[in-house]
């Protein structure tokens, strides 16, 4: 049930206790534990109240620490995945009932690079029939072309990490006037999270406020916002996370000069999407 008080972290992903859930062999990254036990404890002192677990890539197609988490949580939380087009249906069914509504489209390099066309366009017929969204994360060029493709399956497409963009070039270039194009289509959304990535670590990130001013004012009823706790691979310091929220609480403000930028995108649009 959804409060007045609740506030969603929509992205954040739990490695851990290896003694339960390890790692595979051949992990992408190898990060420190982060359990789920760890973020809860965040989430409390933060007064966040509901959360979205992101598979990790070094994890693969190994769910058992998300979805065991998923289930201590009466549906406070809700999970992304990462799946292969032929993934089997019932595992599809069995993953939405305990909380899956997503799954990631990853562009990056560094974890896994990006997967052609067909295999985009396969991943989202397979989970069209559950409502569930496509993360879609990647470098802006990167993820602009991908929605070229991905727009007309007719599956919400949430852009993470406010599309990877470089604060250091502002919001007048090509390439961000396509994102705002696409951020313009009623299915498309932004997740903005990732204010430290794309400034360098350079906190309190007041680089990264035109980016999100620009995207939130986009789209103002598909924006949400996320901690991206724990913040792997990254090669500064680790980010607050009473900071990051104060940021987002910034961005609602400078761009709706009252309270109900903040009310949408900590609440009220992630209630939307998650349900």
């Amino acid at each position: 049930m959804q409060t007045r008080n609740d506030i969603w972290d929509c992205h954040t992903h739990i490695f851990g206790p290896y003694a339960d859930h390890p790692l595979p062999p051949d992990a992408v990254y190898r990060p420190p534990e982060a359990p789920f036990a760890a973020l809860r404890a965040l989430h409390r002192s933060l007064g966040i109240t509901h959360g979205v677990l992101v598979q990790g890539a070094c994890y693969g197609e190994d769910h058992d620490a998300v979805l065991t988490a998923l289930d201590t949580t009466e549906g406070a939380y809700r999970g992304v995945a990462l799946i292969s087009p032929d993934v089997d249906e019932d595992h599809l069914r069995r993953m939405h009932a305990r909380g899956i509504r997503g799954i990631r489209l990853g562009l990056m390099s560094h974890l896994g690079g990006k997967p052609d066309a067909g295999r985009m366009v396969a991943q989202l017929e397979r989970i069209r029939p559950y409502g569930w969204h496509a993360l879609v994360h990647g470098e802006v060029g990167d993820v602009v072309e991908a929605l070229d493709v991905l727009l007309p399956q007719g599956v919400p497409l949430v852009i993470d990490h406010m599309a990877r963009v470089e604060a250091s070039r502002g919001v007048d270039y090509p390439a961000f006037a396509a994102l705002e194009r696409c951020l313009a289509m009623p299915n498309v959304w932004i997740k903005l999270s990732g204010a430290d990535r794309i400034t360098g670590g350079a906190a309190p990130y007041e680089a990264a406020l035109p980016i999100a001013r620009r995207q939130l004012a986009a789209a103002p009823e598909r924006a949400i916002w996320g901690t991206d706790w724990p913040h792997p691979n990254i090669a500064y310091p680790v980010p607050d996370e009473a900071g990051l929220l104060a940021w987002i609480r910034r961005v609602c403000a400078d761009v709706f000069a009252n309270e109900a930028g903040a009310d949408a995108v900590l609440r009220h649009n992630p209630s939307r999407l998650y349900a």
